[in-house]
């Protein structure tokens, strides 16, 4: 049996980009001057997550009079005051796995959690956009992960059918969704937040390590 993929899907933060430690405590700062705490969360409930999932679970252990149309705003607001610099952060081999991958032949996609101007963002700061056949938000659908939908869509919008694509994920989120769309994932080793990444089929120590794994992924196994 040989293993062969013609569509490689991207996540954003945590992949490209080494955004998730910042957001947490964006968050958690924000989320503060409201006296909300998410210290009783476990921090792998929001990497990977878009603050609509996330009111229920922080309202469950908060009383608060402050309701969710109320946070979003203010949190929007707060976002724009403290903003992440991207540039930063994302990932050294980012440009050249891209590349890579367009010289192999793959379609490429993007499929985020994040908002679409957050990936607009981090396509101008990395020079990536051109990398990319299709890119997707999470605010584009009711759910966004751990709900497969977002991973089915941008496998529909290649062109190509989910088994033959690959995901690159880290979060327990992501890695959920893109398994239940029936992808294979193969997910960034976690060092940081402890998050269970035993969905995935094959764990990666760096993101460049991607091309060297696909140039034997034609072969038996």
């Amino acid at each position: 049996m040989t293993q062969s993929f013609e569509g490689i899907i991207f996540d954003m933060d945590g992949v490209l980009v080494d955004s998730e430690a910042f957001y947490y405590q964006r968050r958690k700062a924000f989320l503060k001057e409201y006296d909300l705490s998410i210290e009783q969360i476990p921090i792998p409930e929001f990497i990977g997550a878009d603050m609509r999932s996330l009111w229920e679970t922080i309202f469950k252990v908060n009383e608060t009079l402050y309701d969710q149309t109320f946070l979003n705003e203010k949190y929007l607001q707060y976002k724009s005051e403290h903003p992440i610099n991207y540039e930063r952060l994302i990932d050294s081999d980012a440009k050249r796995v891209l590349q890579f991958l367009k010289r192999k032949g793959y379609k490429i996609g993007l499929a985020s959690s994040s908002t679409r101007d957050a990936i607009q963002e981090v396509l101008n700061a990395g020079q990536l956009s051109s990398y990319f056949d299709v890119v997707v938000s999470g605010t584009q659908f009711k759910k966004s992960k751990p709900a497969p939908e977002i991973y089915e869509y941008t496998a529909c919008a290649l062109g190509i059918e989910p088994r033959k694509c690959l995901a690159l994920e880290d979060s327990e989120k992501g890695i959920r969704s893109a398994y239940d769309a029936g992808l294979t994932v193969w997910a960034l080793k976690d060092v940081r937040f402890g998050m269970n990444q035993q969905l995935a089929d094959a764990h990666l120590d760096s993101l460049s390590e991607v091309c060297k794994k696909l140039q034997s992924a034609e072969v038996i196994v």
